[in-house]
């Protein structure tokens, strides 16, 4: 048996015996709202696969930032050049770190430069209330970027009063605080979050300064609500080999400031919901810091973009329609300066033609620069067998737009293309999920076809690299998680949660004529084991497995733990990062930390 029909044959077995378990009735997760769609659903009528990690699960994970925590969910490839939240690129499903849209509190933060600068995310892991992962494709829902998938961090919005000090201290001269409070008055609710973080590095040139800060204003009118948020982050870091393995005093400082006002405003059956935007990132390169001016890129890009959108209930389901607009601006020293105007109308309609099934149909129409206006449907429908199984189908179309590297950069290796069109891709999906009280469990194939892709060619090594619409990709895949929650069995066991993930991809990679500047380098298996209990003295711990295996890579295997005690207001902590010390990296030069150890204390208070 040849290994993807094995792992297939593995699939269909967790099928069968998610079924098995199906027969008991019991479950309770009806009360988890996604925002996957246009219209907030419930998870146990999701006909997509999503993953969601709630603050609670956040805190039990061994890591201090957003990037890391990524690299704990299936199918999610992570890929470190800089630890500790320093820099990372994000594909799902085997796309790349530009296919991958990010979203906070649902609006877009993606950067127009480069997809490189898609995780400065201005907001501490203090303040995520909740992270939601749509897997494939989005953009009959989001529009632009949503190629492979989606990632919303939803910030936390409190009613109660809180406030929370941390310190943390390690290896390698690693160091942070933070602080976050919440002070609710009146209708007014109020949040505040502040991070610094430093660290002299792992290894020559990587070391790191980071601040964080965060203000979140909402107003509840009745049903009405308004939300405010603004972040700011700014990073600088020394980038040893990060963009090549010839320039190890390579050095970067990003700074990112966001800014979004937001509403809901009508009844239950009328809703309305604005939305505007302003984000703005500077980028200061420097190929080498000990001759600063030798070779340096600055970059500026501002993002501005609005949104409304109106959702109604009628007898023939919930109707979703609104449309938006965003402009994009840069100003750099290498890629000149441009602008480009976007936009587009969307619909989405949820409708249950016969019991127990539901239905989920809506489209994009899309126009940006000089390509007119391009049309994107795509559908879910979900069978619910009974109060735990649910059984889905998902088909939709996506597309992504050129970055202003991918289209004006220039050197004397690679040349950007002024000319390139969009990309896009055709997905398929199916998959069955179980929820119950003790137990999840999703199981999903999927395939999709990826035709008009940017890739970077040259017909001859004589020749510079260039980018060109040329690839055509074929991705064929297999994913399943199983969560257990034994305690909701059986009071007395210590263990309160193991989980595994496994995902399996296979990819055929296309260019015609040209040579590819980059091999297929996406993840063949990953697994991911989880497991947290508690020991004697009401500590608790927390270990993550996770086993890499990438295409033209050699495998890896990774271990992290976290050990924790709660007493009363003060929760102390030990980490420890690649436990047993292997060498290790995500991208070809850029080897990533040993074993980093950590250790820290926070001290919190509510409803004061």
């Amino acid at each position: 048996m040849n290994l993807k029909n094995y792992f297939l044959l593995t699939t269909a077995l967790i099928f069968t015996t998610v079924l098995l378990f199906a027969q008991e009735k019991e479950y309770k997760l009806n009360e988890i709202v996604v925002t996957a769609g246009r219209a907030p659903i419930s998870f146990l009528n999701l006909s997509r696969t999503v993953s969601i990690l709630n603050s609670l699960e956040i805190q039990c994970l061994p890591v201090n930032n957003i990037q890391d925590l990524l690299q704990h969910i299936s199918a999610v490839d992570l890929r470190i050049r800089g630890a500790e939240g320093v820099q990372a690129d994000v594909g799902i499903r085997g796309g790349t770190f530009e296919q991958t849209l990010i979203l906070i509190d649902g609006v877009k933060i993606s950067d127009p430069q480069t997809g490189h600068h898609n995780l400065n995310i201005p907001i501490s892991l203090e303040n995520v209330e909740q992270i939601e992962i749509l897997k494939g494709q989005g953009s009959r829902i989001f529009g632009p970027n949503a190629f492979s998938g989606v990632i919303n961090i939803i910030t936390k919005k409190m009613k109660e009063s809180s406030l929370s000090f941390s310190a943390l201290g390690g290896e390698h001269g690693l160091f942070e605080t933070n602080i976050f409070a919440s002070l609710p008055f009146g209708v007014f609710g109020n949040n505040f979050s502040y991070s610094k973080k430093r660290a002299d590095g792992y290894r020559y040139n990587t070391d790191f300064d980071i601040t964080n800060f965060s203000i979140g204003e909402n107003v509840a009118l009745g049903k009405s609500v308004v939300n405010l948020f603004f972040g700011f982050v700014d990073k600088k870091f020394g980038a040893n080999s990060f963009y090549s393995d010839r320039f190890p005093n390579q050095w970067e400082h990003t700074t990112t400031k966001f800014l979004n006002a937001s509403a809901e405003f009508g009844s239950g059956n009328l809703t309305f919901s604005p939305k505007i935007y302003w984000r703005r990132n500077n980028d200061d390169y420097r190929l080498d810091n000990l001759r600063p001016d030798w070779y340096r890129n600055i970059h500026k890009t501002n993002s501005y973009g609005a949104e409304l959108q109106s959702t109604f209930k009628t007898s023939l389901g919930i109707s979703s329609v609104g449309g938006e607009i965003s402009k994009e601006e840069i100003e750099s020293t290498n890629l000149g300066s441009h602008n480009r105007l976007k936009g587009g109308l969307f619909a989405e309609q949820n409708f249950e033609p016969i019991e127990n099934l539901s239905v989920s149909i809506g489209f994009f129409l899309y126009s940006y620069s000089k390509i007119g206006w391009k049309f994107w449907p795509g559908f879910d429908a979900g069978y619910q067998l009974n109060e735990s199984v649910r059984i889905f189908a998902a088909y939709g179309s996506a597309f992504r737009i050129p970055t202003y590297t991918e289209l004006y950069y220039k050197s004397p290796a690679n040349m950007g293309n002024p000319n390139l069109q969009y990309e896009k891709t055709t997905n398929y999906e199916i998959g069955l999920r179980l929820a119950k009280n003790f137990l999840q469990a999703d199981a999903a194939l999927f395939f999709k076809y990826g035709d008009n892709l940017i890739d970077w060619v040259r017909s001859s090594k004589s020749e510079p690299w260039k980018v060109e619409n040329v690839t055509k990709v074929k991705t064929y895949g297999t994913e399943f998680t199983i969560t257990f929650f034994p305690q909701d069995l059986i009071r007395q066991i210590p263990i309160t949660k193991f989980s595994i993930g496994y995902t399996f991809l296979t990819a055929n990679r296309n260019a015609g004529v040209f040579e590819s500047k980059y091999l297929l380098d996406h993840l063949r298996h990953q697994l991911i084991f989880a497991l947290s209990y508690y020991l004697p003295l009401r500590i608790r711990q927390n270990w993550s497995f996770r086993y890499e295996d990438r295409q033209n890579f050699e495998p890896q295997f990774i271990i992290d733990t976290q050990l924790s005690a709660q007493y009363d207001k003060l929760n102390i902590f030990l980490r420890a990062a690649n436990l047993f010390n292997k060498p290790y990296f995500d991208i070809a030069g850029v080897p990533l930390p040993g074993r980093w150890l950590s250790a820290g204390v926070k001290y919190s208070i509510n409803n004061f």
